[in-house]
């Protein structure tokens, strides 16, 4: 080997040697502070391609199981709801059952019929009013679809149903008997002429009701009291006081008075108890102006013709008679009206209403529903509690309960369908809770074994990190100690200039 100075070549490799010692002490004591056996691509291109893939999938699977923990929630809110309404249509069943017997009278069938009214509207109120996190779960049918896997398709759907009283078939549900609809033609009061004896009806024909009165002229107005028509009578027939009120009955406008009937009309002489009277102008009140109002109320085709002012009055199963209050017909329907006989004027009842459209609509008033003293209010063709109505806005798409018009056949076959539609569907949310369980403990099992998978691939060994670092620190030290001798080489070269 040349003897040389500028080129000290030990020196050089031993630098390269301490430079490679370095980077092995570099890269372990990254390793060890870390806990990454990548820490950056250059240390596993490979390696580190894989470890991001699996990372992708455990990120994606914890998620999921997240979204299944949220799935389970939502179908055990929905469960809960629907637990209460089997709950009162239970109640409702029960009450169904306590309808059916022949020993209830009128009063207990209004008395269930209206504890059923409450039930079905709580059920309504449960049904538009569940909801999670912003979802309302019975309110209409729909599908929640929830993600509970790292991959598109991967997974489980949750059927919702609209569950109501509509939907259940029992918005008209009604264990009522139909109350008897008794109109009565209304006929202003018909005055007798002064000097006419009025002889009393004989007293097997009378019922008495209340009061009498005397006066030297005649009169006779017709007036409801305790469930029946009564005839007032005043006036003196040769010192025989016959005032007082008699029990009659009223056909359209004709007047039965202890079995003798006359009609009201116009200055017509009329027998009443075999006696002479002059009958002063008597008319049916004129119902044009009521009939367009009725007409603006819904009631298409309503004249002063084919619409009459009636006083309504119900008879239940149980012959208790229940005044109604004045209607106007028309095609067989009462629609609920105001009369102030004084003044003949006719006064029809509306609700006022928003329709689908955003418009104020005026909806006349019917008696209707299984008893027909209940007011209605018929909007699109459908009649609805007018109390119900008043102020509703239908283009908010809220539900209203349509009345029932009759006595629901088979009322306990549709309640236990109503039943069964709700367990069906419980059964469904239970199941589907199970599944979700299941794929809880899937997707943490692979999450388990994927996390497994990335640690073997990414993650530092630390006995074997501390031996590189141990190895590339001895290194150091020695390969510091050889430089220093390495340098030293060049100082033989001193010699052969002494």
């Amino acid at each position: 080997m040349a003897q040389v100075i500028n080129t000290n070549s030990l020196s050089l490799l031993t630098q390269n040697n301490l430079n490679k010692s370095q980077s092995s002490l570099s890269s372990a004591i990254e390793r060890l502070s870390s806990g990454l056996r990548i820490n950056s691509a250059k240390d596993d291109a490979a390696g580190q391609a894989i470890a991001n893939r699996f990372t992708s999938n455990i990120k994606g699977l914890t998620q999921a199981s997240r979204n299944a923990n949220d799935g389970i929630s939502i179908a055990q809110t929905t469960e809960g709801s629907l637990s209460e309404i089997n709950n009162n249509l239970q109640r409702v069943r029960e009450l169904a059952v306590q309808s059916s017997t022949g020993t209830n009278s009128q009063s207990d069938l209004d008395s269930i019929q209206a504890e059923i009214t409450q039930r079905l509207n709580e059920i309504d109120r449960v049904s538009g009013q569940t909801q999670f996190n912003g979802v309302k779960v019975l309110a209409k049918d729909n599908t929640l679809t929830i993600q509970v896997g790292a991959n598109d398709g991967e997974t489980i759907d949750i059927n919702l149903k609209e569950i109501n009283s509509k939907t259940l078939g029992l918005d008209s549900l009604s264990v009522q008997d139909a109350y008897t609809t008794k109109p009565t033609a209304v006929g202003t009061a018909a005055t007798y002429t002064n000097g006419a004896a009025l002889t009393a009806p004989t007293a097997t024909e009378i019922e008495a009701a209340a009061g009498a009165a005397s006066g030297n002229g005649g009169t006779a107005t017709v007036q409801f009291k305790d469930g029946s028509y009564y005839v007032n009578i005043s006036g003196s027939a040769g010192g025989t006081n016959g005032d007082g009120l008699y029990k009659a009955t009223l056909t359209g406008t004709a007047l039965t008075i202890g079995g003798k009937e006359t009609t009201v009309a116009l200055g017509d002489t009329k027998t009443v108890n075999n006696v002479q009277t002059e009958v002063t102008p008597a008319s049916i009140p004129d119902t044009t102006n009521a009939a367009k109002d009725l007409v603006k109320a819904g009631v298409t085709g309503a004249d002063g013709t084919n619409t009459k002012l009636v006083k309504m009055s119900f008879e239940d199963k149980n012959g208790k008679v229940i005044d109604g209050g004045y209607a106007l017909e028309k095609d067989g329907k009462y629609y609920a009206a105001d009369y102030d006989a004084k003044a003949d004027k006719i006064t029809v009842k509306t609700v006022d209403y928003t329709d689908s459209t955003g418009a104020s609509q005026k909806a006349a008033i019917q008696f209707g529903g299984v008893n027909g003293k209940t007011e209605v209010a018929t909007v699109d063709g459908k009649q609805y509690l007018a109390s119900s109505v008043k102020g509703h806005d239908f283009k908010s798409g809220a539900a209203l309960n349509e009345v029932a018009t009759t006595k629901t056949d088979s009322p306990l076959a549709k309640i236990d369908a109503a039943l069964a539609k709700v367990a069906d569907l419980r059964s469904d949310l239970g199941a589907v809770q199970n599944r979700f369980n299941s794929t809880i403990t899937n997707l943490g099992n692979t999450v388990n074994n994927l996390s497994e998978a990335r640690s073997r691939i990414e993650d530092a060994d630390y006995a074997t990190e501390v031996s590189n670092m141990s190895r590339a620190n001895i290194l150091q030290q020695a390969g510091t100690s050889v430089l220093a001798q390495a340098n030293q080489t060049t100082q033989n070269v001193l010699s052969l200039l002494r």
